[in-house]
């Protein structure tokens, strides 16, 4: 394109993600039109595209220099701020904007989605719930307040049909302690419940979530592990002491049973723990349960304390190991999933592998941002976000012919999200399905 270029050609330019065309283009049209604060504030869009941080803090400046009303630059200088993990600072960019435009319902999304970063979710949930009034259909700010309301109960719990139906579920009785036996109907009758409230208010909600987690205020980092290790095919030191005890089902009934030791189950080291289904096409299995463990000696105290109230609560067979780190790891280095000490395969951290991690470390502003995040513990208790993961899980057990799904919900419906992620291994799971109930049977 030429000096001639007008903007709508080079917003068309954003939209097809040519960004070094657009940024050729952009800095070509300010050249002859320097007192534009629309060109700025595309130029802007473009160097945030780019992780030019440091470069669209000021090219959003300008745009606001040259119109202090324009609330969409004050916005994205916001967004800005969030991806370098100032989240103080995108606070008071978001406040800014929303005093130049109360009616701006993004605005108060991004504002909670600071506040959430900070930890603040009382806070949080307020604009959550503010910008679902200003605009029920704003998808983002449904998925938000969901996750958000696994982490905090809000003082009012009026405020939406969110909140009202989270802290409905929160009352909720869990069925029996860790110490008695936990009976398929017991299971049954406890989603019923929930199940009432689900379809009640959500029949028609998609949420493209799978994993229930009980976290704690412990970092793993595993984002950070990743990027390094996608980057360079190296695993970061951390995670030569991670292990985790994971529990693997044969029956969907049986996940509904472990999600509820889980919620219940007290460790010394208040370790994360979730249940899932298996979506990932170079892992085995399919239902599952992970608690993160600090090393080999809390894995086998884990183990043990487990395996005692497994054989209490779940009527099927399951299976129970013990694993260092992620599948993908020892994929790449088969002996990285050997977890004996005395063994002369076991593996031990390459120290020529820090430079690696020191690269990402200092390179990566998604890894910066990540830092500056406040981890909270989640609640204990039925949230939302359970329950709708739960009519999830029933979808994926219909999908894979798991046909106890039936006991729990023979109209389970449908999701997008897993007709996708499963389309192109359906049939794997079928077969991992099959083989791990006639394993445990």
């Amino acid at each position: 394109m030429s000096k001639n270029s007008t903007l709508e050609e080079i917003v068309e330019l954003i939209k097809n993600k040519k960004f070094d065309d657009a940024l050729k283009n952009i800095k070509s049209f300010i050249k002859f039109n320097p007192h534009n604060p629309k060109a700025f504030n595309l130029l802007g869009i473009i160097e945030l595209q780019l992780n030019q941080y440091e470069n669209c803090i000021k090219t959003f400046n300008k745009a606001i220099d040259l119109d202090p009303n324009y609330f969409e630059a004050q916005n994205n200088l916001g967004n800005a701020f969030m991806g370098l993990g100032k989240f103080n600072d995108a606070v008071g960019c978001y406040k800014k904007v929303l005093k130049i435009n109360p009616d701006y319902a993004a605005g108060y999304n991004n504002i909670a989605s600071a506040f959430n970063d900070l930890g603040n979710y009382e806070d949080a949930i307020i604009n959550y719930s503010h910008a679902l009034k200003l605009d029920p259909n704003l998808t983002m700010a449904k998925g938000n307040i969901i996750q958000a309301l696994s982490f905090h109960s809000p003082t009012n719990t009026e405020l939406n049909i969110f909140t009202k139906s989270n802290n409905t579920l929160q009352n909720i009785k869990i069925p029996e302690s860790l110490n008695d036996e936990l009976s398929d109907k017991s299971v049954i009758s406890f989603y019923e419940s929930c199940k009432q409230i689900s379809d009640d208010n959500f029949k028609e909600f998609n949420y493209n979530l799978t994993q229930i987690w009980r976290r704690s205020n412990f970092n793993l980092g595993c984002k950070r592990h990743f990027e390094i290790f996608d980057n360079y095919k190296v695993i970061p030191e951390y995670c030569f002491g991670c292990f985790k005890v994971q529990i693997e089902l044969s029956s969907i009934i049986d996940l509904f049973k472990l999600y509820l030791i889980f919620d219940k189950l007290n460790l010394s080291k208040n370790n994360s723990k979730k249940t899932m289904v298996e979506l990932r096409p170079i892992a085995s299995g399919c239902y599952k349960g992970i608690i993160y463990c600090f090393g080999i000696e809390d894995a086998e105290e884990i183990y043990s304390k487990l395996e005692k109230i497994l054989l209490n609560k779940i009527i099927r067979k399951y299976q129970m190991i013990i694993k260092r780190g992620c599948t993908e790891f020892g994929i790449e280095h088969p002996n990285y999933k050997i977890i004996n000490k005395q063994s002369e395969k076991f593996m031990n951290y390459n120290t020529d592998w820090k430079e690696k991690e020191n690269i990402i470390d200092n390179t990566s502003l998604k890894i910066q941002r990540q830092k500056n995040i406040k981890h909270s513990k989640s609640i204990n208790g039925v949230t939302l976000s359970d329950v709708l993961i739960m009519r999830n899980w029933l979808y994926y057990a219909k999908l894979i012919g798991d046909e106890d799904y039936k006991k729990l919900d023979l109209n389970i419906a449908a999701s997008k999200y897993l007709d996708f992620e499963l389309s192109k291994q359906t049939s794997f799971r079928e077969k991992e399905f099959k083989k791990y109930k006639n394993s445990y049977n």
